[in-house]
């Protein structure tokens, strides 16, 4: 239970809770009414989550993870990925009934902050949402994960992720902080918005370069195998996300590098698919981009610049 010592403005908090079972649905939102919360909007599927993201974004979400029209997992990674909502850094509570070993993985991967087994006691909810209010992980950024740090209880950490403090406006409303505001909120989540970004982008740099030394080797056979071309889907999209999160900042010219990587990668896909060797000087600009991609981010190396505009330029003339 919550006491007025833990929170004093939990009816300010907006909660957007969905479950195709209406009984289980009811009973959740029962229990969040008892003890205090009154802002909750329901749902019963994929569509009604997206709708209410739309018209606004809560501060909380919890939801049970067989919805049925859409995968759950895929949308909190999209979320965190900033590609659905304004606030990838909002609280996220799965539910499922008897979740397999692979339900666990896939919402643990996806970025979510708690899954609960089904059917919960009320105890087990609120403790949850008290341990996001006064105690929420900080935030670690991979190439492949942004969410919670598991410590060591997951393989999603990096070596060399730095913990990020993110903005939790579940927290600011329950505790009823009156020197917080939504303009000063919004404010702080762009800013740590920026930061992983800023990590993220890091992280791919070191990716690409990775994958091409494992791609290269699988290009010099007759046909591409599985596991190449799987790899060079990757790489594509290493490559667009790299493009996309780097608006608005100071690496202009690693976006040039990343625009023909793409490029690249897409012209040799395409021979791929259609049967044909891909052509000889697109496999041997694939190790030049990734080192002036990884490079590109070091703000002390000053040639990274004049690589780009150097490889661009022979990108055209072919």
């Amino acid at each position: 239970m919550f006491s007025a010592l833990d929170t004093r403005s939990l009816d300010t908090v907006d909660i957007l809770l969905v479950d195709p079972d209406r009984m289980a649905r009811s009973a959740v939102r029962n229990i969040l009414i008892d003890n205090g919360f009154r802002r909750i909007t329901e749902g019963k599927g994929m569509r009604d989550i997206e709708e209410k993201m739309r018209i606004a974004t809560p501060d909380l979400i919890i939801s049970d993870i067989n919805l049925g029209d859409g995968d759950f997992s895929t949308f909190v990674h999209n979320l965190r990925h900033h590609m659905i909502g304004a606030n990838p850094f909002l609280p996220v509570i799965a539910t499922a009934w008897s979740p397999t070993s692979d339900d666990i993985r896939a919402v643990v991967m996806s970025g979510a902050d708690a899954i609960i087994s089904k059917p919960m006691s009320a105890n087990q909810l609120l403790q949850r949402i008290k341990s996001l209010i006064q105690a929420r992980k900080p935030f670690v950024v991979t190439s492949n994960y942004i969410g919670p740090d598991r410590g060591k209880a997951g393989a999603v950490v990096h070596a060399k992720a730095k913990p990020i403090e993110v903005p939790n406006t579940l927290r600011a409303k329950a505790l009823g902080d009156k020197d917080v505001n939504l303009m000063d909120l919004q404010r702080e989540i762009d800013r740590c918005l920026k930061q992983v970004n800023l990590e993220k982008l890091d992280s791919h740099a070191h990716q690409v370069m990775q994958l091409v030394d494992k791609i290269l080797p699988g290009l010099k056979t007759e046909t591409v195998d599985e596991a190449t071309h799987n790899q060079l889907d990757h790489l594509l999209f290493l490559g667009e996300d790299i493009s996309r999160r780097m608006v608005g900042t100071k690496f202009a010219h690693v976006s040039e590098l990343c625009d023909t990587l793409i490029d690249v990668t897409k012209r040799i896909l395409d021979a791929e698919t259609a049967g044909r060797a891909p052509a000889a000087k697109d496999i041997e600009l694939l190790r030049p981009l990734a080192q002036s991609i990884q490079r590109g981010f070091d703000e002390s190396d000053t040639s990274a610049a004049r690589a780009a505009r150097e490889i661009s330029s022979t990108v055209a003339k072919k």
